[in-house]
């Protein structure tokens, strides 16, 4: 018998028709929030490439290959800009045996733009955080998905949801990894700024690349790292340092 147990066709049937998770059976192998970069430096195209090319990455058979390895995921993205003003946030879906990643793709897509202003990572951390301590969600792993193309912006605010600082205290009390993805089109030492700043938990990891032409390529890549069962077990039986950084070109493969 699976360990989903005799009702696992129904609740999977409710979970992967595109339909938001509800109460999940069990504890999902693995919860995956991407925080998506939605700040001023980014233009409207470049906003609606990222939204396209992740959506391309999870109709991808090589990530589909990946997501039937780790078992159940749950998949859900926020996205941030300003710290004054809310982030954008999607529902939960949850992919198992690889079926289901297509209504989180489409949902991703038809999402418009909400987000604009300053860099503040804190907040769209923040808000990925929010999603997976909600009530309803139990996952071995938790994982944040971090792109951007910008530091943390230190303007004075009347109010803000969470500055980086906070951001990342909460994530080590939550026992939560965040990889990031730089876009360091403008700033060369912005991946480095990552990995000692943003990136958190066991393996967390920082790419980087030079352009938004690389992103789809590295997208890819990076789903594959962090959610290969292969890659998290490597990193805890070889003590591999916590935050690594990998340069990510467009002929890469």
């Amino acid at each position: 018998m699976s360990r989903w147990g005799k009702a696992a066709p129904l609740a999977l049937l409710l979970f992967t028709c595109g339909s938001a998770a509800a109460e999940p059976p069990l504890c999902a192998d693995v919860a995956l929030v991407l925080a998506i970069d939605g700040s001023g430096s980014v233009t409207d195209g470049e906003y609606r490439f990222q939204k396209s090319a992740i959506a391309a990455a999870f109709r991808d058979d090589a990530i589909t290959a990946v997501l039937k390895d780790a078992g159940t995921v749950m998949l859900s993205a926020v996205f941030w800009g300003d710290g004054e003003f809310p982030t954008e946030d999607l529902d939960w879906y949850v992919v198992h045996d690889g079926l289901g990643a297509e209504a989180f793709a489409r949902e991703l897509e038809s999402r418009g733009r909400h987000v604009y202003g300053d860099t503040n990572i804190g907040s769209g951390l923040w808000a990925a955080l929010d999603k997976l301590s909600e009530p309803r969600i139990c996952a071995r792993r938790s994982i944040i998905n971090l792109s951007g193309d910008g530091r943390e912006t230190t303007v004075p605010k009347q109010r803000v949801r969470a500055t980086l600082y906070q951001a990342r205290l909460r994530t080590i009390q939550m026992g939560v990894t965040i990889n990031a993805l730089a876009i360091a089109d403008e700033e060369e030492d912005l991946a480095a700024y990552y990995a000692q700043d943003v990136v958190r938990g066991t393996g967390g990891f920082t790419m980087t690349v030079k352009s938004q032409a690389d992103y789809a390529l590295a997208i890819r890549q990076k789903l594959k790292r962090e959610l290969s069962p292969q890659f998290v077990a490597g990193v805890v039986r070889h003590r591999a340092p916590p935050y690594l950084t990998e340069d990510v070109r467009h002929n890469r493969r």
